[in-house]
């Protein structure tokens, strides 16, 4: 009969061992999965953000273009107008001097919305990679959980850390948006102040 017990200890032992290298051997293959998956996602945030600075240059610069192409045509049209219109001496003057200024005007509009843009631009983006940055180690993190309750627990402190992120950085966001207006409003009104 000790020899029967002996014998189920040892089949329990080995049974017991097995499960254990299985679940090591999970544990090793998960967290291999969750590096490689890491990497992945590093690899394409990387990408994400050169196509976004290219994205932000290529889209500067047509806004840039088209502001200087308006104020080209908004000259020219002065030209014309004045020319046709037959405005000579003090009012040929005042007109171009008014149409100067307000060309400046809208090119100085016109760039200070393109930074305004191009910031909004950067700053959105750079919102969605810490986002997506604390969602890979949010994903380490749920890995490592050793039991369902604190699986639970850092998923809620996640979700809860995430939206006060979002919170915070849209304010951030529309703070400078609203400073961009106001800058572009006080352009405007400069020029109105000097007829």
């Amino acid at each position: 009969m000790a020899i029967d017990q002996n014998t189920n200890h040892d089949k329990q032992n080995d049974q017991t061992a097995r499960n254990a290298e299985a679940a090591k051997a999970n544990i090793n293959r998960t967290a291999e999965q969750g590096k490689q998956f890491a990497d992945a996602a590093r690899e394409g945030l990387n990408k994400m953000t050169e196509l976004r600075e290219q994205a932000t240059e290529s889209t500067k610069q047509v806004v840039q273009r088209s502001v200087e192409a308006a104020a080209q045509q908004a000259r020219e049209a002065a030209d014309r107008f004045t020319r046709t219109l037959g405005f000579s001496g003090q009012d040929s003057e005042r007109l171009a001097r008014q149409s100067k200024q307000n060309i400046e005007a809208v090119t100085r509009c016109g760039t200070v919305l393109t930074q305004a843009f191009q910031d909004a631009s950067r700053s959105w983006f750079g919102l969605a990679q810490r986002q997506f940055q604390r969602n890979l180690e949010g994903v380490n993190k749920l890995v490592h959980a050793k039991s369902v309750q604190e699986f639970a627990a850092i998923q809620s402190e996640l979700v809860r850390d995430g939206l006060q992120h979002i919170v915070q950085d849209s304010k951030a966001i529309t703070e400078t948006s609203a400073r961009a207006v106001e800058e572009a409003s006080k352009t405007f009104s400069s020029v109105a102040q000097t007829r």
